[in-house]
């Protein structure tokens, strides 16, 4: 029994079974709906579910307590995995795809900066709508679940890193003596659940009930974030594999029209020569993109902007793909080699994100969580419609790239994954990389708005 728990909790084994099951599920097709690399998603979830709740189970003492810990503490599959396959996935597509940046943004920018701002907005404005009706009798449900659900659903960890600090920051003495009887009553609840504190006039709250109402606020936010953010990948996924098929979208034919616009649009950079692949120059792309990432922009009373590392090795990769050479170093690298790099890193990154949001997903479509994982779907089904019909109707933007710009204005790397493997070409993540900063910043700006509005 030892031998097998060892097998069955080893993280290099749970990581390449969710591959290989997931692969193996996305080749299976009905009509000309497939899943693709995306289905290392769902044997995902099913895997990370059952070896959590296992770990939940074991008793101190019991064969297998030392590794149900370790899943407990550190998730099924480590985050350092997440990180690195995360990383790989976006430098060696941004590389790859990196000389055509210049041509897009050039015919395309404004609106890539419109759907990167939209889709939070449209994102927000159902949320409130959710907090204002259906949460709106729900004592466990408040605005702080709320925003947690909005940055969860829009799988933006800068959204949620600006709510917790916005909570951090609150003035609760200020917000009680605001706030009505109801009001007052609901701030005491947080601060002890067993209702003994009546909600009196004028009472000043000790340091310690301060602590402990902020502490309880982090923790919802938490919580609507944890519930949001597996629910929102998985809407973003499905979405980008059906919406090509619900709106008739012939993806081969475009694609050639996407390749023939780039080819002869005359701004195109002239022809490069692919040089080999180069390590050096690769990691030199993701050192540089972390750096960038982690640059603070201030936005006074709005809070502040980072594109995060994932964004800064994105956006560092199409550019310096798009510059090419630059001294010694050649950063237009052989296609071939890139795409097998960009298609490792993404079958990697699907199924380890099933693995680790596996048990939160399961758990909260089926307890307390429901409403919360209801309002996520919503939240991100009904911004990626609008942005959808804004990019086609409005806009008239190919498929090509705009699925990579909806992916990126949900700020959603597994999004982007799955509109490469529907497309089944790497070119939507010139969208991505165009649409996700003002994504970024369209969710502080937001977040921080919710709050001065609902607290």
């Amino acid at each position: 029994m030892k031998i097998v728990n060892t097998i069955l909790t080893n993280q290099f084994f749970l990581m390449f079974l969710a591959i290989s099951t997931g692969l193996l599920l996305g080749k299976i097709k009905i009509k000309n709906f497939s899943l693709g690399i995306s289905g290392g998603i769902f044997t995902g979830i099913i895997i990370g579910y059952f070896a959590t709740a296992w770990a939940h189970s074991v008793a101190e003492g019991a064969v297998g307590y030392s590794n149900a810990r370790r899943i407990l503490s550190q998730g099924v599959v480590s985050q350092p995995f997440f990180t690195f396959f995360l990383f790989l996935f976006l430098a060696s597509i941004g590389l790859k795809v990196g000389k055509n940046i210049g041509v897009i943004f050039k015919k395309y920018g404004v609106r890539f900066v419109v759907l990167g701002a939209m889709i939070p907005a449209v994102s927000m404005i159902v949320a409130c709508a959710a907090h204002m009706t259906v949460f709106k009798n729900d004592r466990n449900l408040t605005a702080y679940e709320t925003i947690g659900v909005f940055s969860g659903s829009m799988t933006s960890t800068p959204a949620y890193g600006t709510a917790l600090d916005a909570a951090a920051g609150l003035d609760v003495q200020a917000l009680y003596d605001r706030s009505d009887t109801q009001g007052k009553a609901e701030i005491l609840h947080r601060i002890d659940d067993t209702d003994s504190l009546a909600p009196d006039e004028g009472i000043a709250l000790t340091e310690q009930q301060i602590a402990a109402y902020k502490e309880s606020t982090a923790s919802s936010v938490s919580l609507g974030y944890t519930v949001g953010f597996p629910v929102g990948v998985l809407v973003i996924v499905l979405m980008m594999q059906l919406l090509p098929l619900i709106f008739r979208i012939d993806i081969e034919k475009e694609k050639e029209i996407y390749k023939s616009e780039i080819e002869r649009n005359p701004q195109q950079s002239k022809e490069r020569k692919d040089g080999p692949l180069d390590f050096i120059a690769f990691g030199i792309v993701i050192m540089i993109g972390i750096a960038i990432g982690s640059i603070t922009i201030p936005l006074g009373p709005l809070g502040s902007f980072s594109l995060g590392a994932a964004g800064g090795i994105l956006l560092t990769a199409l550019i310096l793909s798009h510059i090419g050479k630059v001294g010694p170093l050649n950063f237009c690298m052989d296609a071939k080699a890139l795409g097998i790099l960009s298609r490792m890193g993404l079958t990697f990154f699907m199924a380890i994100v099933g693995l680790r949001y596996g048990y939160d997903v399961i758990n909260a479509l089926t307890g307390s969580g429901l409403k919360l994982a209801v309002a996520s779907a919503v939240i991100e089904a009904v911004a990626v419609l609008v942005a959808f019909f804004t990019g086609r109707k409005i806009f008239h933007l190919n498929w090509t790239i705009l699925s990579g710009a909806i992916a990126g204005g949900c700020t959603s790397a597994p999004g982007l994954g799955a509109a490469i493997s529907v497309v089944k070409d790497d070119e939507p993540s010139t969208g991505f990389g165009a649409a996700q900063p003002f994504a970024i910043l369209t969710n502080v700006i937001l977040t921080t708005i919710f709050f001065a509005v609902f607290l």
